[in-house]
């Protein structure tokens, strides 16, 4: 009996470590809200970036859709982008906060909303996730202009 006991509470753990382990690996940025990152060109045909103006106003930064050529730019820089899911980090509201807007072409009122603060910290349906490798934010908008 406490042979079987230590053997499911053994398989236990290791299917907990196993979750967890692919759950906070490091991801490409599209496939951390679409299960296919080469579905993000037939899912998406616009993408708005959102910053915060002078006097503490949203304002948008850039604006393209999927006809203008500086689109293909900015999609093909998000698709650089590396990120690792963070189980303790949280956004700090003092940095910078931009937010990434993706139009969604099967449902145009419900676009994929990414929020991301200057030092990398994203927010993607609720999780919070580190942008390990690509440009950063501030070298997208750059782009985009």
């Amino acid at each position: 009996m406490k042979k079987v006991i230590l053997s499911l509470v053994a398989f236990c753990i290791l299917l907990g470590g196993l979750i967890f382990y692919s759950e906070f690996r490091t991801v490409n940025f599209v496939h951390a809200f679409l299960s296919d990152p080469e579905e993000l060109s037939d899912k998406v045909n616009g993408v708005t970036i959102w910053g915060e103006g002078e006097n503490g106003t949203v304002q948008t930064l850039a604006t393209f859709n999927s006809s203008e050529e500086k689109y293909e730019e900015i999609i093909a820089a998000l698709n650089e982008w590396e990120v690792k899911r963070t189980l303790f980090s949280k956004q700090d509201s003092s940095q910078d906060m931009y937010q990434i807007n993706l139009s969604n072409i099967e449902k145009p009122i419900d676009p994929y909303d990414i929020l991301i603060t200057s030092d990398g910290i994203l927010n993607i349906h609720g999780r919070e996730y580190k942008l390990v490798s690509g440009p950063s934010i501030e070298e997208l908008i750059d782009i985009a202009k």
